[in-house]
């Protein structure tokens, strides 16, 4: 994750004038670019799930509930279609319960229109009668449609996770990388954005190489705590807002936006993993390709996690996919994507409401993000706290304490910057993974790059 303001596809400003823009972003309340549509409320979302690889069943919604009747085909995903008829407050939400499971969704506020709500854990109820309650929140009666997915177990397979910046593992797939044992590599060390330790480091250059160098280790000691070693938490050490540029002409190394370093691999020095450490770096577009080919050729991935390019904004983790798949071009190996977002094209502030409601589905009015299933991973209470710590662990979604009666940098800004803080977005009941196969992912890029 970098703060959104410093992560847009445009050509990189002068570096003072990045510095500036960096000092007023973690200051101020998050604004959107421009370029970033908004989603409306009171429009449907748009997700054409009946071209999926989905069992679809029939429920009756009443204004208290409906019949689960349980015949669910050993699914273990399931998102439920209604419409909301009207909206109140700031968090409208509904509930659905059955026994002691309780579902909780929030939705925009003035939201109107078709949603789909993530019923997955009421899968292991075996059917009966939900009950349905709604705060600030009305929807139709009568019959709805329930999409049900079936998953393989992703517990036993090799799984790689792809981070664009430290921290963007924790946030999309803790729960997921501690049930697989998954090898984590980072792209970037994250050396741009806010301006976090400025209170210690006060030349500019110097302070981003050491928030460069903060959160490289951040991005390989923070997955202990789901159970992944240093050496298999791994750190490519490019650069952190610069993939759009490289990507643009594929054999120019850039150099860093903000940081002044004692060699191009500076970062990459820092791994545990020997083979890494040792490993030449281009700092090109090439060569992060070649990075990952070789990669993929160590861990033999059965399931590769990345951000979803046409639903994550930021241009750092639309990249990071598109060099996977530049790299899976070039590697035989049989393989699932597993994509996410971190930061939400149509709303930054998804996932909507407090951390125990489900991530759901990201507003969207595209239909066609070529994905065959939709994955709801499962994440435990107990998962859940020990997320929230690894998040804690992370030292850009935190503001620097000096401990000695200072205000804690950004302290005095709390109220706007709750609605985007990844303590309350990242440590949910769920991870919500969008599932293709290679051929959809290569599908994707042509339409991706082809809307650039």
């Amino acid at each position: 994750m970098s703060h959104p303001l410093v992560q847009s596809g445009m050509q990189a400003p002068a570096p003072r004038f990045v510095f500036v823009l960096c000092c007023l972003s973690w200051l101020a309340p998050v604004t959107l670019p421009a370029q970033r549509p908004r989603f409306d409320p009171g429009r449907d979302y748009a997700y054409n799930l009946e071209a999926t690889n989905v069992a679809t069943g029939t429920v009756t919604l009443g204004s208290d509930g409906f019949e689960w009747k349980g015949e669910t085909g050993m699914a273990d995903t399931a998102f439920l279609e209604l419409s909301l008829l009207s909206t109140e407050g700031a968090v409208p939400e509904i509930r659905a319960q059955r026994g002691s499971v309780v579902v909780r969704q929030v939705f925009e506020e003035g939201a109107r229109g078709r949603r789909l709500i993530d019923v997955s854990p009421l899968l292991a109820t075996g059917g009966g009668r939900v009950t349905l309650s709604g705060i600030g929140a009305q929807w139709a009666n009568g019959p709805a449609k329930l999409f049900l997915y079936r998953n393989p177990p992703i517990k036993g397979r090799r799984v790689l996770v792809l981070a664009p910046h430290p921290d963007d593992a924790e946030i999309a797939a803790f729960g997921l990388y501690r049930t697989t044992g998954a090898d984590v590599v980072t792209i970037t060390a994250g050396d741009a954005g806010g301006e976090n330790f400025r209170a210690l480091f006060t030349e500019p250059a110097e302070h981003y190489r050491i928030k460069g160098w903060i959160r490289t280790w951040d991005s390989i000691s923070v997955p202990f705590y789901g159970g992944v070693y240093p050496g298999r938490a791994r750190n490519l050490g490019y650069y952190d807002a610069t993939l759009k540029r490289l990507q643009a002409d594929p054999a120019v190394p850039l150099p860093p936006l903000m940081a002044r370093l004692e060699e191009p691999g500076y970062y990459r020095r820092l791994n545990v993993d020997e083979a890494l450490r040792m490993r030449p770096f281009a700092g090109t577009w090439e060569g992060l390709v070649a990075d990952l080919v070789w990669e993929l050729q160590r861990v033999q991935p059965e399931v590769i996690v990345a951000p979803h390019p046409m639903l994550d904004a930021h241009a750092d983790h639309q990249f990071t996919t598109i060099a996977l798949l530049d790299a899976l071009a070039q590697w035989p190996g049989a393989c699932e994507l597993y994509l996410y977002t971190n930061h939400a094209l149509e709303n930054e502030a998804w996932p909507l409401g407090d951390r125990d409601v489900m991530s759901g589905l990201p507003p969207s009015s595209v239909p066609e993000l070529f994905f065959r299933r939709l994955y709801s991973h499962p994440v435990s209470p107990e998962e859940q706290k020990l997320k929230l710590i690894a998040l804690e662990g992370m030292h850009d979604l935190r503001a620097f304490d000096l401990r000695d009666g200072s205000p804690a940098a950004s302290e005095g800004d709390r109220e706007a910057w709750k609605h985007y803080d990844y303590y309350r977005r990242g440590p949910r009941p769920n991870e919500l993974f969008f599932v293709l196969t290679r051929e959809d992912g290569l599908r994707l890029r042509e339409a991706f790059l082809k809307g650039k």
